[in-house]
Order: C-alpha cells, then sequence, then structure tokens
C-alpha cells in the first residue's frame, strides 16, 4: 500500500503569495473591489443566464435590479431571464453594513429564438477551471449553481441511462448492522494530512480502506460530510466501517474507499468556540467545494488506488455535511453519481434562524438536475420521525425535486437528529451505490 504523505506539490500554484485571515484569503485579495463576472449577454427569448459576482465581499448582500422588466427580468441570485426581443442593464450594487456601493452593469440583448446570431453569448470565455468556486486568493463564499461548471470536462464520459433509478422499497435495517461481528474481516482506518492551497495550510481527513486493500485492485470513493459541530472524527462514532464492512462481507455492498474530511475550510478549521452559528462559520463549509475539488480529490486519486468517474464517486453527508453534499453534489454532477443528505441543515433555501439570514445555496427553481443526468444520478435524502419527518428541510427539499420533476428518494425513519438517523441512512446509501 502506498503510504500517504504530504505532498505539497499538487496544491502548491498561489499558495506561496497567500497572507492567511480567517477564511484563507489574502489581505490584498480581500480588498478586490467586488464586480460583474461579464459585461455584456446575449439570450433568446426565454432562455436564462446567471450573473456571477467576482471578489465578493463575505457578509455582503448583492442586489439586482433590470432597467427593462420587459425585456428582461432578474431575481435575487442574478439570474437573468429573457422575455421579449430588445436590451436591458442589469445593475448590480453592494449593501455591507448599511452602506451601499455600485458593483456594476451588465447589458443585455435579447433576440428572438429563430434569429441564429443570439444563440451564443459574445462574453469572453473563462478558461479557468473553476470559475464557478474561487480560489484562496478570492472571496470564499460560493456562488451556487444547479448545474456543473462548463469549462470542467466530464469525469465519465459513458451516455447517462435514460432508464430513471429504481429506489428501494424499504429503509429497514437489521440489528446489528452497525456493529462489528466475529468472522468477519474489517478495513483499517488511518489519518491523513494533505496540503490546502485553498486554506493555505495542512489539513487532515480519515481513510477507510477496505478488507484486503491492494493496488491491483482499483476502488470506488464514498466522501462522507460531518456536522456542523464536528470534524474529520464526527463520522467515526458513526461506526461506518462496521456498517460498509458487514454489507461487502455479505456481497451487500461494493468494496470502497471512505474518505471522511474536515469540511470546515478555513485557515482556522477548528469549532469557533464563541459563535458557530454565524455567516463566517457556514462560509467555511461553502468553501469546502474548492478544497474537495482542488486539493483533496488529487490527493485521493495520487496516493490511493481509486476507479475514477462519476459511477465510481459518491458524496453524503450529515446535518451540515448534508447541506453540503446536496450543494457539492449537484454543481459536480459531472464527477458524483451518488449524492445523499442524511437530516440536511438549513442553508439549502433561503431561510432565518439561530439569529443567522441566509438567502439560501438554491432557489426552487435552482434545486433540480439538468436532463442529461436525471436519469443517471442517485439521489438520496433522509429524516429522522423525531426532528420533524416529513416537516423537516429534507421534506422541503424532495417536495420541490418532485414539483421540478427530479426521481430521488426521500424516507422518514425511527430517530432524532442523531446518529440513529444517519446510520440507517449511510446504510441504505452504502447499498445502493457503485452497484450499477
Amino acid at each position: 500500500m502506498i503510504k500517504p504523505t504530504v505532498k505539497k506539490a499538487v496544491c502548491t500554484m498561489m499558495a506561496a503569495t497567500l497572507v492567511i485571515t480567517a477564511l484563507g484569503v489574502s489581505h490584498t485579495d480581500a480588498a478586490k473591489k467586488a464586480k460583474p463576472s461579464l459585461k455584456k449577454i446575449n439570450l433568446t427569448v426565454g432562455e436564462k443566464k446567471t450573473i456571477k459576482i467576482k471578489n465578493k465581499k463575505p457578509g455582503a448582500a448583492y442586489l439586482f435590479k433590470s432597467s427593462a422588466k420587459k425585456n428582461a427580468s432578474v431575481n435575487k441570485k442574478g439570474v437573468v431571464t429573457a422575455k421579449k426581443s430588445g436590451k436591458a442593464v442589469i445593475k448590480i450594487t453592494e449593501k455591507f453594513k448599511k452602506k451601499t456601493a455600485k458593483v456594476g452593469n451588465v447589458k443585455v440583448t435579447i433576440k428572438n429564438a429563430d434569429a441564429k446570431s443570439d444563440t451564443v453569448s459574445t462574453a469572453a470565455p473563462d478558461n479557468n477551471r473553476t470559475q464557478n468556486a474561487p480560489q484562496a486568493t478570492q472571496n470564499t463564499v460560493v456562488q451556487p449553481t444547479a448545474t456543473p461548471p462548463a469549462d470542467i470536462p466530464p469525469a465519465d464520459t459513458a451516455a447517462p441511462s435514460k432508464e430513471p433509478v429504481v429506489y428501494p422499497e424499504t429503509h429497514d435495517a437489521p440489528d446489528g448492522f452497525d456493529q462489528k461481528t466475529d468472522g468477519i474481516e474489517y478495513g483499517t482506518t488511518e489519518k491523513i494530512t494533505y496540503y490546502s492551497s485553498v486554506t493555505g495550510k495542512d489539513r487532515k481527513a480519515n481513510i477507510i480502506l477496505p478488507a484486503n486493500y491492494s493496488t491491483d485492485n482499483k476502488y470506488p470513493v464514498l466522501y462522507l460530510l460531518h456536522g456542523i459541530g464536528g470534524n474529520e472524527n464526527e463520522w467515526l462514532d458513526g461506526n461506518p466501517a462496521a456498517i460498509v464492512g458487514n454489507l461487502a462481507a455479505k456481497g451487500e455492498a461494493k468494496d470502497m474507499i471512505i474518505v471522511i474530511p474536515n469540511i470546515r475550510a478555513g485557515a482556522d478549521d477548528s469549532y469557533p468556540s464563541d459563535n458557530a452559528f454565524s455567516l463566517e462559520h457556514y462560509a467555511k463549509f461553502d468553501n469546502f467545494i474548492n478544497d474537495l475539488r482542488e486539493c483533496l480529490m488529487p490527493y485521493i486519486e495520487e496516493n490511493y488506488s481509486i476507479a475514477t468517474g462519476r459511477k465510481n464517486t459518491a458524496i453524503g453527508g450529515l446535518s451540515m455535511g448534508g447541506r453540503e453534499s446536496l450543494y457539492i453534489g449537484l454543481n459536480m454532477l459531472d464527477t458524483f453519481g451518488y449524492i445523499a443528505a442524511f437530516s440536511p441543515g438549513y442553508g439549502v433555501f433561503e431561510y432565518e434562524a439561530n439569529g443567522v439570514h441566509e438567502d439560501g445555496l438554491f432557489t426552487e427553481e435552482t434545486f433540480t438536475i439538468p436532463e442529461e443526468y436525471r436519469n443517471d444520478t442517485f439521489l438520496m435524502i433522509v429524516n429522522g420521525i423525531d426532528e420533524g419527518g416529513e416537516n423537516a428541510l429534507g421534506g422541503t427539499c424532495s417536495r420541490v425535486l418532485t414539483q421540478n420533476g427530479v426521481n430521488h428518494w426521500f424516507y422518514t425513519t425511527p430517530g432524532a437528529h442523531d446518529f440513529t438517523t444517519w446510520k440507517n441512512g449511510l446504510y441504505n446509501f452504502a447499498k445502493c451505490i457503485f452497484m450499477d
């Protein structure tokens, strides 16, 4: 087995210039003025385009206003909808600590669908493979999009299945499913350290290898995410090695590598003792998409014998990790073919709780899966009956997905916002993933 070592060469680009703040952003770049990612858009009637903001200021709100709503409307997420042929200007302002500042304007030209020239945007293409996910030298608050970044080549080029995923009819788990049993050989758990250019520091993760792990074989990978109060060790309390090991020993799950990272992706990735319920804290979780894509996943691929492609890559998480699993999974559909949220936490949609207001990572409109992946993605959401069941956020997510025509599996199980629910979710998720 290749022993994991710190491979700083994997993610060193830009790291030498970092001056780290609480979220891993340099003072120089934090001072950069926010601006729209493009200056003009060409659309056909009925087409939509999202305006993203570069160098966003943490904690600031960004407002979009159309000069001609009859021609082009824009929502609070910056999604422009072309309504009729003509022109419009989208004016963008920044509100921060009761101060308002102009960000810039985006010119919109709309033509009818039969006009050939309006099918291509005049905006210059961005060849940066992380255009939808800022690096350490940009604002770490990531802007969501329901489709994968267009300039990231698909990890698996196989044509998606035309038949919808068929989900199990029961979610029951047998007694002792989460306990080790005599006579079964289980895998090993090891702690690794990898360098993150996104946060400018070494970060830790736990790796659970399957029994009889061998570099002669290629293994699918499950990324398992913790909650708001946890770190890379939280999931170990849920006995994932026993749950997946028991299933694999019975032939009910594939041998897999389980990666359990710390998803609090900031220069300080420890739990804040003063205030866990803050936008600054949540932003570190949302920033994990960058650390995962740019640093952790390349490290895993370099140091372990893994099978690549979306059919061999899954993501799931509990509570805040469930929020991030949905966010990351739906934004990286070219990478993840399996997505699970166990008791997903606040923030998937707009909300106000614990003294915090967030616009939400998605709107009901953007919380969906494009047709290309719709019948080729396993999507699962679980809630405990004693945490609200169908009335909890997972139930809301399910209703929106159903409204948007997205095939998925939502169920409630005995349990609260705790490992009774989460272990049942992992058991059922592990049984279904990588089985194609």
